[in-house]
């Protein structure tokens, strides 16, 4: 491999619907994209269930784009990852943090699973107390996704949170301040996810599982070989999607305001991105039903280096290139 190709990179998104990817090259330039739609019970939940069918897939990708033999960033299922602010005594020094959270479990930190790896970020300091953000994904899911990956002669080396990535692409973006309380909404075809930043750290993540129905959606291929699902589903059932996510949205608002800020500090803007085929419909409902402003981000927002358009929901993995 030349010295040239050594330097490029893949970025990839890893759902229960989808695998996608954006290719960077010298000075993070972006090179290609491209996306494979997952049959039904292949991952679910971000576990991997059909290990054989994952890795054809994945095999087939590789060959189609030629990606074989880099280094891979990766971002964790959404559903497999909690993001979480804890308050800890100001006596326990930050390199001690770790060890600390790790001994709270079972005791004060309850996680939904039982093979976290953890990974604490120190916040503000209060008079006794202060707050430490609590990352935690599943150590099993991590160490499936790194085989699989370097069993298709890949080399992983970077995992991450869709989150942070799809943060990182909004603030290279300028769109973020320091001082707003942002709420991020992915929306996707089986599941949204709602997080929250302040001062460009996150401070709340929250997945939600959607409905997936096959009889509303059909799979499609674009001229370069990616695949992508349209809405063929009838128009009330949208309907009913939106008003639920919207209705979630709106719950969450005051949540926000009352529980988690007592008060203090209100969501003072909305970013709007997804792979759901219908974002449009829902940025409409959204706008119209909530009092906050909302930024969408479903045009095109980068391109290759060759000029062609890189769909937005690639927002993720650009993210990660951006790293």
């Amino acid at each position: 491999m030349s010295a040239f190709n050594r330097q490029h990179r893949v970025h990839l998104a890893i759902k229960d619907r989808y695998i996608r990817f954006v290719e960077s090259g010298k000075k993070r330039k972006l090179l290609a994209y491209g996306q494979k739609s997952l049959p039904d019970g292949v991952i679910v939940e971000g576990q991997i269930k059909d290990r054989e069918t994952l890795e054809l897939i994945v095999d087939e990708m590789i060959d189609q784009w030629k990606l074989k033999g880099k280094k891979v960033s990766f971002c964790v299922p959404d559903s497999t990852v909690i993001v979480r602010k804890i308050h800890v005594s100001n006596e326990i020094p930050d390199h001690e943090l770790n060890g600390y959270l790790y001994m709270e479990l079972g005791q004060s930190i309850h996680l939904p699973f039982a093979d976290p790896l953890i990974e604490a970020v120190p916040l503000e300091k209060a008079a006794e107390n202060r707050d430490v953000l609590l990352f935690a994904s599943r150590e099993t899911v991590l160490h499936e996704f790194t085989a699989l990956l370097k069993g298709a002669s890949l080399k992983p080396d970077i995992a991450d949170l869709s989150v942070l990535s799809l943060y990182r692409m909004y603030y290279h973006l300028g769109l973020a301040k320091q001082d707003e309380h942002v709420l991020m909404v992915q929306i996707g075809v089986d599941a949204f996810v709602l997080s929250v930043f302040n001062e460009h750290k996150p401070v709340f993540s929250r997945h939600y599982p959607l409905e997936f129905h096959d009889e509303h959606f059909e799979l499609s291929k674009s001229r370069s070989g990616s695949e992508f699902y349209s809405w063929v589903g009838a128009p009330n059932e949208l309907h009913s999607q939106s008003q639920d996510i919207t209705m979630e949205i709106e719950r969450f608002l005051s949540y926000y305001h009352f529980n988690l800020t007592k008060g203090n500090h209100r969501i003072s803007k909305l970013v709007l991105s997804g792979d759901h085929p219908c974002m449009e419909t829902f940025y409409s409902d959204i706008h119209t039903a909530i009092e906050v402003s909302v930024q969408p981000l479903l045009e095109p927002l980068f391109q290759t280096k060759k000029g062609r358009n890189i769909p937005p929901v690639y927002a993720e993995c650009i993210g990660l290139a951006l790293k």
